[in-house]
């Protein structure tokens, strides 16, 4: 049985570029984050809608509300549960969701990190344009 051969182009030597000299690399620069992108185009709908609200804490009946610093809280999308944005309360008790979708209700739900008080939530909240 023969060998087949097929005819090859001339390859070239080691060391050679062909086309335009690329240009000289001069800096390094930070390309954004996901996080820092304005509009997800991972989302079909305006991902510009914010949450400002505070997360309180009351530990009876009785007792006035507090502001809870430092609760982890979670915007939860009512329709079907996905956690759209997760952050923390800041010493006053104040939150900022960014990032979610205009006109979409949330499920907002706030959670005590050392456990001494049982996690709750209020909502349905909708989610304002910037």
């Amino acid at each position: 049985m023969a060998l087949l051969t097929f005819p090859t182009a001339p390859q070239p030597l080691p060391g050679f570029i062909q086309g335009q000299v690329p240009p000289k690399f001069t800096q390094l620069a930070p390309s954004p984050s996901l996080a820092s992108l304005v509009q997800d185009y991972r989302l079909v709908g305006d991902t510009t809608g914010v949450i400002n609200d505070r997360v309180m804490l009351k530990t009876s009946p009785s007792a006035p509300e507090v502001p809870m610093a430092s609760a982890r809280v979670w915007a939860l999308r009512l329709a079907d549960g996905y956690k759209a944005w997760e952050g923390f309360s800041d010493a006053l008790g104040y939150y900022h969701a960014t990032g979610l979708e205009v006109g979409v209700a949330y499920q907002v739900t706030a959670i005590d990190l050392t456990g001494e008080h049982k996690c709750t939530a209020g909502g349905p909240v909708v989610a304002v344009k910037a």
